[in-house]
């Protein structure tokens, strides 16, 4: 007996929801399989390949500049990875998608925060710069002391950049795989310069799927079907707020966090 299209869209649809389904939990596996590496294992491989990539080091002074400049710069950056996102809103193909896009977005973004979370509840990890037993030669510009106030695990960088590239993937295939690999390419900037371990990087980018897939779920899409309703009855508004959440996005919030954290040294 033939199924009816209503059947046939309700088979779709469970194949999907299933889909989605087992990319979270693999997020999950990957984020607690990176943590216990992290805190319970030792470097063993991933201390090899870190000092691989660290032979390069100093070795050009082109090279190092480049790194620098992709890790550094959020024009080149952030602000390349946000330009998909405003390709895809504007795609006539997708304009029913964009609550997705909406709420996956600021879920890719939020990850951060939670890695930040992540960073304060686990114990502190060094930078590999930091790590006494790599023993690493900081690239040319690098200071060995960069951001040694804060835990390596999980990278913030990677769960942003990768969490972007993994909601420009979900939504137009060929634009993802530019976005994926100009993201893995931004992730191996802060390999190379001694910020981040690889596990740093794959546990911070685990963490922003994770995220981003449970932001798919049916209230996370109603509140994004509200402001993708904003903007076409206010877009007046719509449009300036989202420039600035995207400038934001672009950037890790980079001023908002050195206003915040100058203000703290003034009120402690």
């Amino acid at each position: 007996m033939s199924s009816t299209p209503l059947q046939h869209v309700g088979h779709q649809s469970g194949r999907s929801a299933l889909r989605e389904s087992v990319v979270a939990l693999i997020a999950l596996l990957l984020v607690i399989t990176t943590t216990l590496i992290t805190f319970i294992m030792p470097l063993g491989m991933e201390e090899q390949a870190m000092l691989a990539i660290n032979q390069m080091a100093r070795e050009s002074p082109l090279f190092d500049y480049i790194m620098h400049v992709l890790s550094y710069q959020n024009l080149i950056s952030g602000v390349g990875l946000v330009a998909g996102l405003w390709a895809l809103w504007f795609m006539p193909s997708l304009m029913p998608r964009r609550a997705e896009l909406l709420t996956c977005s600021v879920a890719a973004f939020c990850s951060a925060a939670l890695s930040r979370i992540m960073q304060q509840l686990t114990p502190p990890h060094p930078r590999p710069l930091q790590d006494e037993a790599l023993n690493m030669t900081p690239p040319a510009g690098v200071d060995a002391q960069t951001l040694h106030d804060f835990s390596s695990f999980p990278s913030d960088h990677g769960a942003v950049y990768i969490g972007l590239a993994w909601v420009i993937w979900r939504m137009h295939r060929k634009l993802g795989m530019a976005a994926i690999a100009f993201a893995v390419l931004l992730c191996f900037t802060r390999i190379y310069l001694g910020f981040h371990f690889i596990t740093d990087i794959i546990g911070g980018g685990a963490l922003a799927i994770l995220t981003v897939q449970i932001a798919l779920l049916t209230p996370f899409q109603r509140i994004g079907g509200w402001f993708a309703g904003f903007s076409q009855t206010a877009p007046h508004w719509f449009y300036p707020l989202a420039f600035i959440a995207c400038y934001g996005i672009a950037t890790l919030v980079e001023e908002l966090r050195q206003l915040a954290s100058g203000l703290l040294r003034f009120i402690l």
